[in-house]
């Protein structure tokens, strides 16, 4: 269906072919995804260029079939291919196509990229999956065992007797070093992309925001002491400390949002 949009604005050799698997599959749908209907009038509107969408759909393509990635190199090129490429995209949208921008996108969408691993832990260990990429895990002696021992301990502070205590303490702690390490990788992208985003033309600043959510968890992981785990942070803990939390997480998030919308820097 994509295909078919580029197909008929150009018939050069560079135009993707209809015979694209993935975008074949999308075809017989063309007519009736509301979806696809705002796609085609945004390519047609703003001349959408395809290989950033061709990457985000060979990227989660492929991200199917991976339970855990090798390298942490990996992740931040899933990070790349995904959110990076939806960045470049809202910058065609208001006319910003500059190298310069494309660095910050890039940088945010490598950062945010990370931040979505850590944020999946829960789901993707509920699924047999683990987000830890190999390098962090085998450095940090991390297995499935030790996330569900990690996970167990952050929803469950009930009756366990001492062993079970001291296997649950080293697992957060052996989870909290790998996190420590991908909020690293994270935070130097961000750092990065917040000193170039003055060359960022003003047109372009909006398509940015979603900075904002990923240095918001940055600082939730902090507050919840880098436990990727913690109810607050996978949503549960029905405590008073933890719905305070959760209040000031949203209540700071909104105002970070505001800021940024006025001012046009995060």
């Amino acid at each position: 269906a994509i295909a078919d949009v580029y197909d008929n604005k150009s018939n050069d050799a560079a135009s993707p072919s209809s015979q694209d698997p993935i975008i074949r599959s999308l075809t017989s749908s063309r007519k009736f995804n509301p979806t696809l209907r705002s796609l085609t009038h945004a390519i047609e509107t703003h001349g959408l260029t395809y290989r950033f969408l061709r990457r985000i759909m060979e990227a989660r393509e492929e991200d199917l079939s991976i339970t855990q990635y090798e390298k942490r190199r990996d992740v931040a090129q899933y990070g790349e291919d995904t959110v990076s490429n939806i960045l470049y995209l809202s910058l065609e949208t208001v006319g910003v196509r500059d190298d310069e921008s494309d660095k910050v996108a890039s940088d945010i969408g490598v950062g945010l990229g990370v931040l979505t691993a850590l944020r999946s832990t829960a789901f993707r260990a509920s699924q047999g999956e683990c987000s830890i990429p190999l390098d962090l895990a085998t450095k940090h002696d991390i297995s499935m065992d030790t996330l569900y021992q990690a996970w167990d301990a952050s929803i469950n502070d009930g009756d366990k007797d001492s062993e079970q205590l001291e296997q649950a303490a080293a697992a957060k702690e052996s989870l909290r070093g790998a996190t420590m390490e991908m909020v690293e990788m994270a935070s130097f992208h961000f750092h990065r992309a917040r000193e170039n985003q003055g060359k960022v033309p003003k047109e372009g600043r909006m398509c940015l925001l979603p900075a904002v959510c990923g240095l918001k968890y940055l600082d939730s992981l902090n507050e919840c002491n880098y436990d990727v785990l913690h109810p607050v942070l996978v949503g549960g803990g029905d405590d008073a400390a933890a719905v305070a939390l959760e209040r000031r997480r949203k209540l700071s998030l909104m105002m970070m949002m505001g800021r940024t919308w006025l001012t046009g820097t995060f």
